[in-house]
């Protein structure tokens, strides 16, 4: 009796030291999450707005002023945080940039092709003609490893923002 104490002990221990690392990497997640988030609120208040519609996904945070007709996007990267603005009053439409390469693979005897993605960034094109095509970067292949949804979320933003752009 004693050594299934001892056992079940040891494998409560075992358990709680296994889960530590999650809890810490949740916490730490939802720490840069409220950051992005708050980072987006305090863009907003400069511009006179207020988020009413908002996601935080992993590095970045994008969020919009229905009303103000403004969109606002918070960006984590290693040393520092970038924060933008866009005026949508001021946008024709909205597009994502899906920038990469196809490369040729050979499995077995069976030949193909497979897309990597570069870069996923929003395009904003400006109704003056002029004026530059603003982007937003959401992915690089250059810091991140690989896309983690990032594309997924572009393209429902994408079309909640050109739906804004339609009704404005």
């Amino acid at each position: 009796m004693n050594m299934d104490l001892g056992s079940t002990l040891i494998g409560a221990l075992i358990i709680v030291i296994c889960t530590i690392p999650f809890i810490i990497m949740g916490k730490s997640r939802n720490k840069k999450a409220k950051q992005l988030l708050n980072s987006l609120h305090n863009n907003a208040s400069q511009h006179n707005c207020q988020i009413t519609q908002h996601e935080v996904f992993g590095d970045f945070a994008i969020g919009m002023d229905k009303e103000h007709n403004a969109l606002f996007f918070a960006r984590r990267l290693k040393d520092s945080e970038e924060k933008q603005f866009v005026d949508l009053s001021k946008i024709k439409n909205c597009e994502i940039i899906n920038s990469g390469r196809t490369i040729r693979t050979k499995n077995g005897n069976k030949n193909g092709t497979h897309t990597i993605i570069d870069r996923l960034e929003l395009g904003f094109t400006p109704i003056v003609k002029n004026e530059p095509e603003i982007k937003w970067e959401f992915f690089n292949a250059d810091i991140n490893y690989q896309p983690n949804g990032e594309l997924i979320a572009m393209r429902q933003w994408s079309k909640n923002i050109n739906e804004q752009l339609m009704h404005s």
